[in-house]
């Protein structure tokens, strides 16, 4: 699997994420923040896509199905998502704590940003295990798998953050859109869901090629 390919894919198959972005919306009843649950699917589904139409003739076939069952998937699994965000409460409370030496209340935009963090990576999970089971018995661990390559590489997703962050707004100033508070706003919440998938996407691929255990590069 090149995760190159199911990138380039995605950059050039923009109307695709916008049907479901809208599709997401309409059934979430109108929640079209850019780091929305709905969006946050839509991404998600997305990147599905792409993977079964760029993926090796290897893998072409147990993937099949995958994009078009997610949505049912992400539906189903609502109960799911709820234990997670329970669960993700205290590693918030303590990583506001560890990190910041604060914690909820007392400064609310860490708050919402810890919160839509926390819902991103829910999300993320939820297609990890729906993925897993998708692929059956023989991928037991893929999630798991997964998660930790991406753990492992959190200053790769800095990096990009910041790159993708630098493009938007560089794109937003030459069309002459002021870049106020809310915009800038809505371009760090879409940048984050971007950058969460395109580090899932890779996710995916190295574990698809068997890279998924290996300890990441060292950073120069």
């Amino acid at each position: 699997m090149d995760h190159a390919q199911t990138l380039t894919w995605m950059r050039h198959n923009g109307p695709v994420l916008h049907e479901l972005v809208a599709e997401e919306v309409e059934a979430a009843g109108g929640d079209d923040a850019a780091a929305g649950d709905p969006a946050i699917r839509a991404h998600l589904r997305f990147l599905a896509t792409a993977l079964e139409r760029t993926a090796d003739p290897g893998w072409r076939e147990r993937l099949g199905g995958f994009s078009e069952g997610l949505g049912g998937w992400f539906a189903d699994s609502t109960d799911l998502f709820d234990q997670h965000l329970e669960v993700g409460e205290g590693a918030m409370l303590l990583e506001a704590h560890l990190q910041w030496g604060t914690r909820p209340g007392i400064d609310p935009s860490l708050d919402v940003a810890q919160e839509r963090r926390m819902r991103l990576l829910g999300w993320v999970r939820i297609f990890l295990l729906g993925l897993e089971t998708h692929l059956g018995p023989a991928a037991d661990g893929f999630s798991q798998e997964a998660l930790g390559w991406m753990d492992g590489r959190q200053r790769d997703l800095g990096r990009a953050l910041a790159i993708l962050d630098a493009q938007a707004k560089g794109a937003a100033a030459r069309t002459g859109e002021p870049l106020d508070t809310d915009t800038i706003d809505r371009i760090g919440q879409a940048i984050v869901v971007q950058a969460y998938t395109r580090h899932l996407a890779e996710a995916i691929c190295a574990v698809m090629n068997g890279e998924g255990r290996e300890p990441p590069p060292p950073t120069v």
